[in-house]
Parts: C-alpha cells; sequence; structure tokens
C-alpha cells in the first residue's frame, strides 16, 4: 500500500482510512513494522480508526532523516510502501 510521511509532535507515516480499513484490524492495539532490517513495535492510538489512521514513532522519524525525507514542504509529503506481511507485521520501504 502507498503511505506518506507524517509528522506532528513526532513523525510517522499515514495509511489513510482505505488503507486501515482493508489492511489492518479493529481488534489489533498494535503493529509490527520492519523498517531497514529490524522490527519495531508501534502503538495504534485510540483515533487510528476515525481521524489519525497514523503510525507514528521515533524509528520511522530515524529513518525518514537517514534516507533524507525528514523535511518537506507543505503539501508534498513523501510517498513509501508499507507490505503488508502478514498478520499485524508490515514492512516499510
Amino acid at each position: 500500500m502507498r503511505v506518506s510521511a507524517w509528522k506532528g509532535g513526532t513523525y510517522g507515516i499515514r495509511v489513510g482510512k482505505a488503507n486501515a480499513a482493508k489492511y489492518f484490524k479493529k481488534k489489533w492495539n498494535y503493529v509490527l513494522v520492519l523498517i531497514g532490517g529490524s522490527t519495531y513495535c508501534f502503538p495504534l492510538s485510540g483515533t487510528f480508526w476515525t481521524t489519525c489512521p497514523e503510525i507514528r514513532g521515533r524509528p520511522i522519524g530515524n529513518w525518514l532523516s537517514q534516507n533524507g525525507n525528514a523535511s518537506w514542504q507543505k503539501g508534498h509529503h513523501p510517498k513509501f510502501d508499507l507490505r503488508h506481511l502478514g498478520g499485524r507485521r508490515f514492512e516499510l520501504v
């Protein structure tokens, strides 16, 4: 699925409502994301299903920085692929 970089108080990736409905289960309170060869656990916020379909955390910010994608012009968020590996496991590439 295509996702975009997001930043507020921390960095994250916005999966969007359609992808959240298609690839995520409402019973999940966290997901595991493989980033650069390491797996990280990210909690899903209470608003993930309503107004904020984002996965947020420091490892995403570190990855964005290391790849030169930590800043962007308003409205031009970098895009990435988030591969569903099965269950609550994903890979950010």
